[in-house]
């Protein structure tokens, strides 16, 4: 009985222990984004919103749907910004295990996205790209706020989930104008948010 009592005693100390070592991994990374102000969600959140405003100007005025391919234009320009704004002081960086689940997150729901969008651009067949596009990004940006703990930026991701199938009923016009609003309110939001909390930390 002495035994059991102790192998539960050890049980619950190693549970704790892993409870302590999973919190300080999350707190390490959600403090980690709250210094890179939000950097992500700013540059994807505005180069999206620049690139749809771009591909909506461009198609109406010449009445030409084969202006889409200037949606080649997004992976390329939030590529660049992510690289020209990139953290230049990575000397005595860890990586931990909650920043690689949520890299590979991304790097999940961003390939399965662009995949579908060359579907949608070079092949004949009609896709929902836009409510396609808005469901797989809010999922990505609902779990990353869920695993960091960071409320605005997982109520930002239901609210583009939520969002994304009014894409399918609206007219042709408010369509973009549906999906831009979903990553303002998911990206570019909590992306401002993040960047008060860098600039004005708790006391």
């Amino acid at each position: 009985i002495r035994d059991d009592v102790e192998s539960r005693g050890l049980g619950d100390v190693y549970k704790r222990q892993a409870d302590d070592c999973v919190g300080r991994m999350i707190d390490n990374t959600r403090n980690r984004m709250l210094r890179n102000s939000g950097r992500p969600f700013l540059v994807w959140g505005y180069v999206t919103v620049f690139t749809t405003l771009l591909v909506m100007g461009a198609v109406y005025y010449f009445q030409n749907p084969k202006w889409n391919i200037l949606w080649m234009l997004l992976p390329v320009l939030g590529a660049l910004l992510m690289w020209l704004t990139r953290d230049k002081h990575t000397e005595g960086k860890v990586s931990t295990f909650v920043d690689r689940v949520i890299n590979n997150v991304w790097l999940v729901m961003g390939l399965t996205a662009w995949f579908v969008s060359m579907l949608a651009l070079f092949m004949p067949m009609r896709l929902p790209i836009l409510f396609i596009i808005l469901l797989i990004m809010g999922m990505g940006t609902t779990v990353t706020g869920l695993i960091i703990r960071f409320t605005p930026t997982a109520v930002g991701g239901v609210a583009a989930i939520i969002l994304a199938p009014f894409t399918l009923i609206a007219g042709d016009m408010w369509q973009p104008l549906l999906f831009i609003a979903g990553f303002v309110v998911m990206m570019i939001v909590p992306g401002h948010i993040l960047n008060y909390k860098s600039n004005h930390p708790a006391r």
